[in-house]
Formats: structure tokens, sequence, C-alpha cells
């Protein structure tokens, strides 16, 4: 096996998503592979370095796309992607928008291996492919690339156990919040993750997850936080709450917070479910976790729209969570989205008159605005736009200290999403791609 070298593009929107590919290398190639880390300033000189010190063909780029960071780095990443090219190295891309959109990621950025899905498994193999030189694409599982004219894709990635697998690169000093659930049943249809994890909940065990928060305080990292779409889903194979797992988990928790540490649950990058809060998941939490913010996913204050996306909950049970986390000592910070498709002025004016009586209530509006993300139900929807009447709305209780947000950059973000998809650089489906072959591929 001759000597291959890895070099991750990393900074703080994506080290989450490396420091977990990082441990599934750990785990999987041990010391076969040299890591490489680099910011965008530094990644250029990194690729030209590592290509004359292992030779063509032995050093793979990789990077993590979000959709929502594209328009700000697509000049950046067809540059890194042609210097690359012309260095004979190896360029991958994988997450969020990957998944959703393995079709642009090949044809219109450039990069010739996308991963989709959950890649802990086939990334590992795909590299060992890549070391001993006997690469069998067709085998590997969730792998878009290029087939003459046309992109194919195997399928899509999917860990049937967190366990199997260390949630950081700790042999690297990777560190990050522990990822304890993954997958969300609700499949709301603006948000990637059910889309991207798939609906079917798995959970890291209560034992993995102390243990790895016991070794987190060894390491002198006391704060500990979890990654989940729903805390209180912890445990649950489906909508409800899992009341027995829950509480296993919090008590367990405990022991951490006997060493010295502190827990943060419901906290980001960790937010709850309206529905799901009720007094005894307030008693559950007072006094067992260290945060005293909880973040709740309202959405909207509209019956009809959350409805339609999907939410599974009436905005009463949002003010119901907020009554009952107030009322237990907590202070709350309620999502929002505005501009959300198909909304009317009637719908508008009801979220804005629910966000106003949850500050009211002594919480703290966070704003954000519609983005048409690939691999959604909505990936073709028009962006968000906020009104005249809703930008007064929210400047009012702005003014008040009571609502927070990058609404502004949020909705340019939107805008530039939606050209891009426009111009055929976010294809989305197989039939689009099939008709912009000739403008990616000159066939």
């Amino acid at each position: 096996m001759v000597k291959a070298a890895i070099v991750f593009a990393y900074w703080k929107g994506i080290k989450y998503s490396v420091n977990v590919l990082v441990g599934a290398l750990e785990k999987q190639l041990s010391n076969d592979i040299d890591i490489y880390m680099a910011g965008k300033d530094e990644l250029l000189d990194t690729l030209v370095g590592l290509s004359r010190k292992y030779g063509r063909g032995r050093v793979i780029y990789a990077q993590t796309l979000l959709t929502t960071e594209l328009p700000s780095i697509l000049s950046w990443i067809r540059r890194a992607n042609n210097v690359a090219g012309k260095l004979g190295i190896i360029r991958i891309a994988g997450g969020p928008h990957p998944s959703g959109d393995p079709y642009g990621t090949i044809m219109a950025l450039g990069y010739d291996y996308a991963f989709v899905g959950e890649s802990e498994e086939t990334f590992p193999e795909f590299v060992s492919g890549i070391m001993e030189g006997d690469l069998n694409i067709t085998s590997i599982k969730g792998i878009a690339y290029r087939d003459g004219c046309k992109v194919k894709v195997t399928g899509r990635g999917f860990l049937k156990s967190l366990d199997e697998y260390p949630p950081f690169g700790h042999q690297h000093r990777l560190f990050n919040p522990i990822e304890i659930s993954r997958g969300c049943p609700f499949a709301c249809k603006y948000c990637q993750v059910s889309y991207v994890f798939s609906s079917l909940p798995r959970h890291r065990s209560v034992a993995n997850i102390v243990s790895w928060a016991k070794f987190l305080i060894s390491r002198g990292i006391k704060d500990i936080r979890f990654i989940t779409p729903n805390s209180l889903g912890y445990g649950s194979k489906n909508r409800q709450v899992n009341y027995t797992a829950l509480e296993e988990l919090v008590s367990e928790l405990q022991k951490i917070r006997c060493l010295g540490g502190k827990v943060y649950l419901g906290s980001f990058p960790s937010e709850i479910r309206p529905e799901q809060v009720d007094e005894d998941i307030v008693k559950l939490l007072k006094g067992a976790v260290d945060n005293r913010r909880v973040v709740i996913g309202a959405q909207s204050g509209s019956s009809r729209i959350l409805k339609v996306m999907n939410r599974g909950h009436e905005p009463d049970d949002v003010i119901e969570a907020v009554r009952l986390l107030r009322k237990g000592g907590f202070d709350v910070d309620v999502d929002y989205i505005f501009g959300l498709p198909g909304e009317t002025e009637v719908d508008r004016d009801e979220t804005l008159k629910h966000m106003t009586r949850v500050a009211e209530m002594g919480a703290r509006v966070h704003a954000h605005v519609f983005m048409p993300l690939p691999g959604t139900p909505l990936s073709f929807a028009p962006p968000g736009r906020l009104d005249a009447h809703t930008l007064k709305a929210i400047h009012s209780l702005l003014g008040r200290g009571k609502v927070f947000g990058t609404w502004k950059a949020q909705e340019r973000i939107a805008f530039q999403i939606s050209d891009l998809r426009d111009k055929g650089v976010i294809i989305v489906t197989p039939s689009r791609a099939e008709a912009l072959a000739t403008r990616y591929f000159q066939c």
C-alpha cells in the first residue's frame, strides 16, 4: 500500500462534519493515511505542496458543502477544483449540498465524486480503495460520479448505529458536541435533515454518550453539548417522546456534572419541539441541565402554514411550551421562518401576532428567512422575502431587545441560491442534469 494523503477544507461552518469524518478514518484506517486541514487562504498552496510530496492520484481534496455557503465560495471552489484537477488530485465533496444535489456537485462545481447521505462507512472504504489502487466505485453505497456524459449515483449512504463510530476525530484533537441522535421523523418540507439523514431516528446509547462526555472532560473540555434534531426525541423511534429513554439520559448525565462538567441540552445545537414540552419535561430538565436558555422551533404562527410545511404541531403548542418553560425558570428563544412558500397576508399577520405574543411572554424571537434547499420538497420554491410589514414588526421588537438573527443576510442568500438554481449551477433533478450535459461535459 502506497502512502496517500487527504486534505480537508476546514473552517467554522463545516468543521463539525469534517471532525466526524476524521473520526471515521481514525477508526477504519488508523495511521495508514496522512490527514491535513487547510483554510480558504492556504488550501491552494497546500494542494501544490502535497501533490509534490505524494504524487498524482495519491492526494484527495475533500470539501464539505453547505448550500447556504455556496454563493459566497463558488468562485473559490471552482478555482480550487481547477488547480487540483491539473495536479492530478482527486476532488470529492460531501455534506448537505452534495446529498441534495449530487448532479450539480459533479457537473457544475467540478468534483470527481460526491458523497450522498451518511458517509462514516463509505468514506473510509472509498479512501482505502484509492490507497490500494483498486477503487471500485460502483460497489460503494452513496457515491455520485461521472460516467461518460452522465452522472450516476450508487444509492444513499446510511449508518445504522451511531455507537459504531466516534462523534469526532479525537486522535487529531478535533472536538465538537456529541451527536446523540440522527434522522428526523417529521420531514418538514423546507429542512434538509430528514432528506439527508433519513426520517428514521437512530440514537447513540446512553453508555456511549457518557463515555465520550467523560473523554471530553479528561481533555479539559468542561462544557458538554449535544447535536440532535430534537433533544426531546432522544430514544424515540417515532414522533412521540420516549420518557424512559430521556429520563435515563438525563439521569446518567448527572455523572458528568459530578465530574465538574456542565451539561447543555435543549439549547444550540439541540433545540426542542414545542408540542413535546409538558410539566414532566420541564421538571426533568430543571436543575439537571446547566443551560438556562432553551430553543423552540415554532417556524410559523399560522396553523395552515404549519400543516402545509408538515410541522406536526399547532401555534398554541408553542404558546404553552413557552409558558411552561418560563414558569420553570428557563429563558426561551423561539425560531420563526418568514417568507415560507404559499404564505398569504393572513398567514403572515398570524405569524407576526404570534411572534409578538411570545415576546410579551418573555421569550426572544429568532428570525429566519426561507431558503430553497436542494433535496427538499421546496427546492424549486421561490426565495423568501421580507415585506415592509414584516420588517416593521421585526424592527419594533429589535428596539426592545426581543428579536435577533441574520434575516437580512438570509434573504440575500435565498435569492442568490435561487439565481444559481435558475442558471443551472444547482441542478437538483436527473432530467435537468441530462439537459445540461452538453454545457458541462461538452457531450
